[in-house]
């Protein structure tokens, strides 16, 4: 075996530690064991799973078969960031982007959501727009703020929420001037 398909395989075995953590989780297959379902994603965590990494910040959010702990959610959304997971950096950046929070960084925040919304993340593509229309973090640029919302509602067409917040910010006032110089602009999927 070479180092390749060794590193192929142990990727594979962290993907299935990560889905007996989702069964125990939803009750696929197996009886639903929230605490099982912990113990899975964190051994496939401690692997490198960014997505179990993901899973443990959401069961210790809310706690779903641990102890509520926002400090250990934290840690956990923080390494999934780390490792590429999409939602757990725009969770991050919307973090970063209230005044109210100590981790207050509004360049931060425009980074993290720009990463994930170059991975396809529908909701990083929103709150990049977002950071243009508003200048959060990055110079004001109308026809960015207004690309990053179409790109958000082309990504996520079944997503009624981000449709909707999508509509709201491309109806500004401040995009109109953006909005009559496009001709025949494409209305959104529906």
């Amino acid at each position: 075996m070479n180092e390749q398909e060794f590193r192929d395989l142990k990727a594979n075995a962290v993907e299935e530690l990560f889905l007996v953590g989702k069964c125990y989780g939803t009750g696929d297959g197996v009886g639903r064991d929230e605490v099982e379902a912990v113990r899975w994603y964190r051994m496939a965590a401690e692997h490198g799973s960014a997505e179990a990494m993901f899973e443990l910040n959401k069961c210790y959010s809310s706690g779903i078969g641990v102890r509520r702990n926002r400090a250990t959610a934290s840690k956990w959304l923080s390494m999934a960031a780390e490792r590429g997971h999409a939602r757990a950096m725009v969770l991050i950046g919307k973090r970063c982007m209230l005044d109210y929070e100590a981790d207050f960084n509004p360049r931060k925040a425009a980074r993290l959501f720009r990463q994930a919304a170059e991975k396809g993340d529908a909701w990083g593509m929103f709150y990049l727009g977002e950071c243009f229309l508003d200048g959060i973090g990055v110079k004001k640029d109308y026809d960015a703020a207004y690309l990053w919302f179409c790109r958000a509602a082309l990504a996520a067409p079944d997503d009624e929420a981000l449709y909707h917040s999508v509509q709201d910010q491309i109806n500004d006032p401040n995009l109109k001037d953006v909005r009559d110089s496009i001709k025949n602009t494409p209305s959104l999927p529906r």
